[in-house]
């Protein structure tokens, strides 16, 4: 019996020795090696915690005393079952990589050391700017910023140097940004904007404050008035004279009506050229002898935005119905007879002035012959006066009658017709006579009141 105690014990010790063994490599001997240490998360938001996942428990304090992040960051430490977390005090330094080491003992004696990385989110980057930098834009441009992402925490501040008043436009995904200026910008006037952005916390704070741009733009002129026709204090305009606008941009044509007003009011039409920087006013017609103003009102925009700054005002006169003009447009600046009365009829200028010793004393518009029919040139004299005259071969009269030719030539006021219809003044100061010099109405009266006949004409261009 002995003998089979004994041989019995053969195979419990296998047994043992086997089991033994099993228990060393399967489940002993992984709490003697280094734990598996990984983190949860390698790119952190910027209010997250940092957790380190450790497969097994470890000596706490140990850890705790070893525990380091760099850069330098103050926080709390606290463990969630075997997993060690850091809460940063306040929020993480978006963009920055850190790195966390620490080491310590497994509770079987087991030493390890760690040391991982990890990096935090960094701020949306500006993919575009509008306008660029040294762009010439409208006073009413927006200013528009594009970013390659966006961030809800994420919060924008804009100086604008002159300062302006401006609303903030965000898109749903945040990821544009536009600064609409609540009046238009200054007009031909260098802006500088300087953006930065900062992260904003739980606590309501602004963090780490980074500036993201610092450009500067220009503003386009506004738009000028380079000339007009009639000039400003011009006279002698003509009743159906166009009145034209030049502009050195092309204006919006669409606003005319309102921001261009012609006082007193005159019905006319507008046209354009040279690609909307010409305005043309055609009036159905001028008043004679009347003072006009034009008015070019601020605020009228051109076709880049920009606008008129100041009030254009162009002031005329329209001829006299006599056709009276100053003396600064006599026919002759030298009398051709220095003594006596004489009447000069310059034919280029289509004046006619009245001399008396030399003296300049009246100036008048008038219409000579037309091509064909020329006013002949020379120095004549009064054959005989008339105060209404009858042409048997034009069927008209002739009021004011002073012949100079035996052919028939003669100064008299514009004709009339025997059913009342009367020459329009208009043709004063163009050649469209028979060869007569025709003069307006109160002007042939005149002349024909200081001539007498025998009084030298001397006509001449």
């Amino acid at each position: 019996m002995k003998e089979i105690k004994n041989w019995l014990f053969i195979p419990a010790f296998i047994l043992i020795f086997v089991g033994s063994s099993y228990l060393t490599y399967s489940q002993v001997l992984p709490f003697f090696s280094a734990p598996k240490i990984d983190l949860e998360k390698e790119i952190l938001d910027l209010e997250d915690p940092l957790i380190v996942k450790i497969d097994r428990k470890v000596v706490h304090h140990k850890v705790e005393s070893s525990f380091s992040i760099f850069p330098s960051v103050i926080g709390k430490l606290n463990w969630r079952g075997n997993d060690l977390m850091f809460t940063p005090a306040q929020p993480w330094k978006p963009g920055e990589h850190y790195r966390v080491s620490f080491a310590g003992i497994t509770q079987i004696v087991s030493n390890f050391s760690y040391n991982g990385f990890f990096s935090t989110e960094a701020y949306p980057k500006v993919q575009n700017i509008s306008p660029s930098e040294e762009s010439v834009i409208g006073p009413k441009t927006p200013i528009e910023f594009s970013f390659d992402r966006g961030r809800p925490n994420v919060r924008y501040d804009f100086q604008v140097f002159p300062s302006i008043n401006y609303k903030l436009s965000v898109d749903e995904e945040r990821k544009k940004i536009q600064l609409i200026p609540e009046n238009p910008l200054m007009q031909d006037v260098r802006y500088q904007i300087v953006a930065k952005e900062s992260y904003k916390g739980k606590d309501g704070k602004l963090w780490y404050p980074e500036q993201i741009a610092n450009f500067q733009f220009k503003t386009s002129p506004p738009p000028k008035v380079s000339k007009t026709i009639p000039t400003n204090n011009e006279t002698e305009v003509k009743e159906f004279s166009s009145l034209r606008v030049y502009f050195d941009k092309p204006m919006r044509i669409e606003d005319k009506d309102y921001f261009f007003k012609v006082e007193p009011k005159v019905l006319g039409k507008f046209e354009v050229e040279d690609q909307d920087k010409t305005i043309i006013f055609k009036p159905s017609k001028w008043a004679l002898n009347t003072n006009y103003k034009v008015i070019i009102k601020s605020g009228w925009s051109a076709q880049d935005g920009t606008f008129l700054e100041e009030d254009v005002v162009v002031k005329f006169k329209t001829f006299d119905s006599g056709g009276i003009v100053n003396r600064t447009n006599a026919a002759t600046e030298n009398p051709y007879f220095k003594e006596g009365r004489y009447v000069d009829i310059n034919l280029s200028k289509q004046i006619l002035s009245i001399f008396s010793d030399g003296t300049n004393v009246g100036n008048y518009r008038i219409s000579s012959g037309k091509r064909g029919m020329a006013t002949p040139t020379g120095t004549f004299s009064i054959l005989s006066k008339r105060k209404r005259a009858w042409s048997k071969k034009y069927g008209l009269f002739m009021p004011y009658w002073m012949q100079f030719t035996r052919a028939g030539h003669g100064i008299h006021e514009l004709p009339e017709w025997p059913g009342g219809y009367k020459e329009g003044a208009n043709h004063l100061g163009i050649p469209v006579s028979h060869g007569c010099v025709r003069l307006g109405i109160g002007a042939a009266e005149t002349v024909y009141g200081f001539v007498e006949v025998g009084t030298p004409i001397y006509i001449h261009y």
